[in-house]
C-alpha cells in the first residue's frame, strides 16, 4: 500500500509544497528554504530534499517538484541552488484539473448509464454538459408519461394517474399530459381536475377555447352549475366569436343556480358592449324575463320579435315561448323567412313546438319526412333529443324500426346518436327499445359496457338512489343538447314541459 500512501502525499503535497515555495520566493532572501536540508550547503547537486523524507519512493515526488534529481552516485539531490528553488503551480493545476476531469467523466458516465438503464431518454452530452441540465425536467416528464401509457394499457388506473400527475408537474407545458390528467380525474377527483383545467387555460391561451369546451362538458356532466356559470361568463367576455354557444351554457346554468345578481351584472358589464348584437339582446332579455310575471314575460317575448329578431335571439325567444306555453306563436316565428336560424335549429324548434301544441298528426308527418332517407347520426340525435323533451313511444318505435332497416355505420358519430336515442327510450319508459339501443351501443364499442345498464335502470326509474349527475359521466360523449334535455327532465330543480 506504499503507492497509495504516496498518492495521498502527492494530492496534498502539490498544494502544500507549492504554497510553501511561493511564500519563500516572496520573502527571499530573508526566508529559509522550505524543502532543502538546512544542514546542507544549499548548492545544486549537494543539497538533499527535506520534502521527500516520508515518501516511500522519492522518485514519485518529482511529480510535485521536477528539481529533485539523482546525482552520479544515485542519491536524490536538489538540482538547483537554494536561491533558485521555485514552485510548479502548472503541475498542480494539471494534476487537479485532470483528476477532476476524470472524476467528472466517471460520474457523468455512471449517471448516464443509470438513467438510461432506468428508462430516461437522455444523451451523454445532455448529462455531461451543465447548460443542458435544464432540459432534464422535460425528460423526466416524458419518462413518467411513458410510464403512464404502460400503466393505463395494463388498466392500473391508480398508478397511471400518479405517473401522469408527475409528468404534468415536471412539465406544465405538456398540454397533452395536463388534459389527460384533467379528464381522468374529473369524476373521482373533481377538485384536482378543475385545478388542472384552470391551469391549462392560463398556460395555453392559444388552445383556451378547446380547453374550455372540454372543461365545460366535464362540469356539466357533474352538475356543477355554479362552475359552469363562471366559466361560461368568462368565455363570453374573452371570446366574443363563440359567445352565442357560451351564452346558451351560461343561461342554462344560471337558471339552475337562480343567481339573478350574476345575470344582471353580466347584462350591465361594460365589456358586453363589444359582444355580438344577438348576445347583448338575449342577455338583457333573459334578465328582464326573470323579473316578469308569466303574462308580462309572454308579451315581452312577443314584443322582442318586432325588432326583427334573427339568429340566436330568435332561437332564444322561440325556445322560451315553447317552454312558457305559447308554442303556436313560436311556430309562426319559425315559419317566417330570413329567420337566420340554421336548418337544424329550425327543425328542432318546430318539432318541439308541434309537440307542445299537441299537433301530433303534423308532427308525425314531419318525422316521416326526416326518415324518408336513411337516417344519419345528425337526424337520429335531433329526433332523440326531441323525444327526451317530449317522450312519445309511438314515434320512438317508428324511428327504431327505420334504423333496423337502414342502420348508420358503426362509428363515433353513430355511437353518440345511439346514446341520445338510448336516453329517449328511457324517457318514454320503453324498456325493450332501451335494451335494443343499449345492444347497438355495446356492439359499436365491442365491450360489455356494464355501467350502461346501471344508467338505464336509473333513467327508467328503477333506481331511486343517486342523481342524474352521478350517471351522466358514463354517457360520454353524449352531445350537448341531449344533456340539457336530460337535466330538464330528470332534475326536479328545473321546470319540465308538459308531456303532450
Amino acid at each position: 500500500m506504499a503507492w497509495l500512501a504516496d498518492f495521498f502525499r502527492l494530492v496534498g503535497g502539490l498544494l502544500y509544497w507549492n504554497a510553501r515555495k511561493t511564500l519563500y520566493r516572496l520573502r527571499a532572501p530573508r526566508a529559509h528554504c522550505p524543502c532543502q536540508h538546512p544542514s546542507d550547503s544549499g548548492r545544486a547537486w549537494e543539497t538533499g530534499c527535506n520534502a521527500v523524507t516520508h515518501w516511500h519512493e522519492p522518485a514519485r515526488f518529482r511529480r510535485v517538484c521536477p528539481l529533485l534529481q539523482q546525482n552520479a552516485e544515485g542519491r536524490w539531490r536538489c538540482s538547483v541552488n537554494q536561491a533558485d528553488v521555485r514552485p510548479f503551480w502548472g503541475r498542480a493545476l494539471a494534476f487537479y484539473g485532470g483528476g477532476l476531469a476524470a472524476l467528472y467523466l466517471l460520474a457523468t458516465l455512471a449517471t448516464f448509464t443509470a438513467l438510461r438503464t432506468t428508462g430516461y431518454e437522455v444523451s451523454y452530452p445532455g448529462v455531461a454538459w451543465p447548460p443542458a441540465w435544464s432540459k432534464f425536467t422535460t425528460i423526466k416528464s416524458d419518462f413518467f408519461f411513458a410510464k403512464f401509457k404502460r400503466a393505463f394499457a395494463a388498466q392500473d388506473i391508480g398508478e397511471a394517474i400518479l405517473d401522469l400527475s408527475l409528468a404534468y408537474d415536471f412539465n406544465p407545458q405538456n398540454y397533452e399530459a395536463g388534459l389527460l390528467l384533467a379528464q381522468l380525474c374529473q369524476t373521482g377527483q373533481p377538485g384536482l381536475s378543475n385545478g388542472v383545467y384552470a391551469r391549462l387555460l392560463l398556460d395555453h391561451p392559444a388552445r383556451s377555447e378547446e380547453t374550455a369546451q372540454l372543461f365545460f362538458r366535464a362540469l356539466l356532466a357533474r352538475g356543477d352549475f355554479q362552475a359552469v356559470q363562471t366559466l361560461a361568463r368568462d368565455r363570453i367576455l374573452a371570446a366574443p366569436v363563440f359567445s352565442p354557444a357560451w351564452l346558451n351554457a351560461f343561461l342554462f346554468a344560471n337558471q339552475r343556480t337562480g343567481d339573478l345578481e350574476t345575470l344582471g351584472a353580466l347584462a350591465r358589464e361594460p365589456r358586453t358592449q363589444s359582444l355580438p348584437p344577438d348576445v347583448k339582446t338575449v342577455l338583457q332579455l333573459a334578465a328582464d324575463l326573470r323579473a316578469a310575471s308569466p303574462v308580462d314575460a309572454r308579451q315581452l317575448l312577443i314584443n322582442s320579435t318586432s325588432h326583427g329578431a334573427t339568429g340566436y335571439t330568435l332561437y332564444f325567444i322561440c325556445r322560451q315561448l315553447i317552454t312558457r306555453g305559447s308554442p303556436q306563436v313560436a311556430l309562426g316565428l319559425i315559419s317566417t323567412d330570413d329567420t337566420g336560424l340554421s336548418p337544424r335549429d329550425r327543425t328542432a324548434l318546430r318539432l318541439d313546438a308541434l309537440a307542445a301544441q299537441g299537433w301530433s298528426t303534423t308532427l308525425d308527418k314531419e318525422i316521416d319526412l326526416l326518415l324518408a332517407a336513411p337516417p344519419t347520426p345528425v337526424v337520429i340525435e335531433l329526433l332523440g333529443t326531441h323525444l327526451i323533451r317530449w317522450p312519445d313511444p309511438a314515434l320512438l318505435e317508428k324511428i327504431c324500426t327505420r334504423l333496423e332497416k337502414s342502420p348508420p355505420p358503426d362509428d363515433e358519430k353513430s355511437y353518440a346518436a345511439y346514446l341520445t336515442l338510448f336516453c329517449a327510450a328511457a324517457a318514454a319508459r320503453d324498456e325493450p327499445r332501451l335494451n335494443w339501443t343499449a345492444a347497438r351501443i355495446k356492439a359499436i364499442l365491442g365491450t360489455r359496457f356494464a355501467s350502461l345498464d346501471a344508467v338505464g335502470a336509473f333513467l327508467l326509474g328503477q333506481r331511486k338512489n343517486g342523481h342524474l349527475e352521478n350517471y351522466l359521466p358514463a354517457l360520454r360523449p353524449l352531445p350537448l343538447e341531449p344533456t340539457y334535455a336530460l337535466f330538464c327532465r330528470y332534475s326536479p330543480a328545473f321546470a319540465k314541459p308538459a308531456t303532450p
